[in-house]
């Protein structure tokens, strides 16, 4: 046995040894050789590098050819009456009278929209023209013999013009300082103020309408009380109507007061013309902003609340060119090509969107852009331009 162990550690021994004298041959030649053939290891690696760059990639690009664009800016908005009011009682009373104040009522101006019962108003009116004719009869032997026969004419013609059943008429013009003394010192002219107030107080009993429209809510009936500053009726007008079309802020500008709109619902559609900008104000949730749109309500499918897509047609805009949205990285960069056909990063002045594409106005004619995005590619990396 002992025999057998000596023998398997002589063995062993050998082994290493002539492990350790082939790694320190292989070693001394290899370091030989590389000195020997350094160059030609560089010149190696050199060629790989050079296969490497040879796969060139190819890439889509547009040629820019600038010109003047007049194109169509997308919009939507809903339709609006031109007047929305809500009339409120301006006195305390009952309504009353034959009339109806209920949704879908249709009105002409000047019709009796509602009226508050006004008996003790009108009394007071009465009262004030009673007061006032009673004051001008004491006076009109003092004119008569104080002043010439015109000024006594134009008062007693005053005087005999008042009336219960009528409005009062004009105060008449006094002509000389002595005259207009008279009227103030004899409280003819207090007199006529107060009939005055009593009739504008009458009037605010029967309310009318401002315009042809129609009563789109009620807030109470016939027979109700109102006090002073109760809503009665929401009412529209006929006639024109309006749509307030959101766009976006970079489009703004090149919509122009009177620019032509074409309206749509379904396969319906009208003209339109823009009439107001809403200026210096973009919403904060949609970063939009708003103009309006005129329409006539002429056609039977327009309807007050209703749904419409719009295409405005814009302002010309001079020596611009259009590119895919996509192009765009890094908010307002864009890969061209060199003469050598090398990725540069260019920056692009955005002056407005269209749908999938960007107006830009500062890049040159015949400026190859790459017109798709490009990852993990970086400038300097030379690509085969495949032009669209």
């Amino acid at each position: 046995m002992k025999i057998r162990k000596v023998l398997i550690i002589i063995v062993s021994i050998i082994i290493l040894l002539m492990f350790g004298l082939v790694s320190s041959v292989s070693y001394n030649m290899g370091m030989s050789y590389g000195e020997q053939n350094a160059e030609t290891i560089r010149e190696a690696k050199s060629t790989d590098t050079l296969i490497h760059e040879e796969k060139i990639k190819s890439v889509s690009v547009i040629k820019i050819n600038n010109s003047n664009l007049q194109s169509d800016i997308s919009s939507y908005g809903t339709v609006v009456p031109l007047r929305n009011i809500l009339i409120t009682s301006e006195v305390i009373g009952r309504l009353e009278g034959n009339f109806s104040i209920k949704k879908g009522i249709k009105f002409l101006k000047g019709d009796v929209l509602f009226r508050i019962k006004d008996t003790d108003i009108k009394l007071s009116a009465d009262n004030q023209k009673n007061n006032l004719m009673n004051l001008l009869s004491l006076n009109l032997a003092d004119i008569k013999l104080d002043f010439p026969d015109s000024v006594y004419n134009k008062w007693d013609k005053f005087f005999h013009s008042i009336s219960l059943d009528s409005p009062i008429k004009s105060f008449p013009a006094t002509a000389t300082s002595k005259e207009k003394n008279f009227i103030i010192t004899r409280r003819i002219m207090e007199g006529y103020n107060a009939v005055k107030l009593a009739e504008e107080n009458l009037k605010k009993h029967t309310v009318r309408a401002p315009f042809d429209g129609i009563i789109v809510k009620s807030y109470t009936d016939i027979g109700a009380n109102v006090n002073m500053g109760s809503p009665v009726i929401d009412v529209i007008s006929n006639g024109t109507m309006e749509v307030e079309l959101t766009i976006n802020s970079t489009e703004f500008n090149f919509i122009e007061i009177g620019s032509k709109v074409t309206l749509t619902a379904k396969k319906d559609s009208l003209e339109g013309t823009i009439v107001r900008k809403l200026d210096n104000f973009v919403n904060e949730n949609t970063q939009s902003m708003s103009v309006f749109a005129s329409i006539s309500d002429d056609t039977d499918f327009l309807h007050y609340g209703m749904y419409l897509d719009a295409t405005i047609s814009s302002r010309r805009i001079n020596n611009v060119c259009k590119i895919p949205r996509r192009a765009i990285f890094s908010k307002d960069k864009v890969f061209i090509l060199d003469s050598e056909n090398k990725l540069e990063i260019m920056s692009v002045n955005i002056i407005a969107s269209q749908g999938n594409s960007v107006i830009v106005d500062n890049i040159s004619n015949n400026t190859m852009v790459v017109n798709e995005p490009l990852i993990d590619t970086k400038a300097g990396t030379i690509v085969t331009p495949i032009i669209k």
